[in-house]
């Protein structure tokens, strides 16, 4: 049972591995999101002789590239929602919130979660195509004046005053 801890953000993440008990497989460490690190990672982790679980937080975007790339390898990954994490972290009583202790208390998260952590699956196809069609409808706006503009369905300007 090996729960590795990734703190995403944008351009690196910071990975923490810990087997129950507390006992340290590897200290936090950096790695940048580039082909031959996320290769080297997943070197390692596919080499520890135990079960391993790779749990992230949700990060908007950003965990993205490196949750593709480890699923694509044949890990396990587990995306925990961001609420939910905060939750966990206020338990104790420490405050202390850097990357090291982040990817600390996620993976002490993995450990403490393990039976019923969920391996992440890819949206269906639908839910993509949603997503896809909602980014390309322009975003509500103020013009220069303050006043409130959005747009119709033809993607004309309106007025959007109450």
């Amino acid at each position: 049972m090996i729960s590795v801890g990734i703190d995403v953000s944008k351009e690196k993440s910071t990975i923490c591995i810990l087997k129950p008990y507390g006992e340290i497989v590897s200290k936090p460490f950096e790695v940048c999101h580039t082909e031959k690190e996320l290769s080297e990672l997943t070197s390692m982790l596919l080499r520890l002789n135990d079960d391993v679980r790779v749990v992230m937080e949700a990060t908007g975007i950003y965990h993205l590239p490196v949750l593709c790339y480890l699923k694509e390898k044949g890990l396990f990954v587990a995306v925990v929602n961001p609420f939910e994490m905060k939750e966990y972290r206020c338990q104790g009583l420490r405050r202390v919130k850097t990357d090291k202790q982040d990817a600390v208390t996620i993976s002490n998260y993995g450990i403490d979660h393990w039976y019923r952590l969920k391996e992440y699956e890819p949206e269906e196809s639908i839910y993509a195509e949603l997503k896809l069609f909602r980014s390309t409808v322009p975003p509500l706006y103020a013009d220069a004046s303050g006043k409130r503009v959005g747009t119709d369905s033809s993607f004309g300007l309106y007025d959007a005053r109450d």
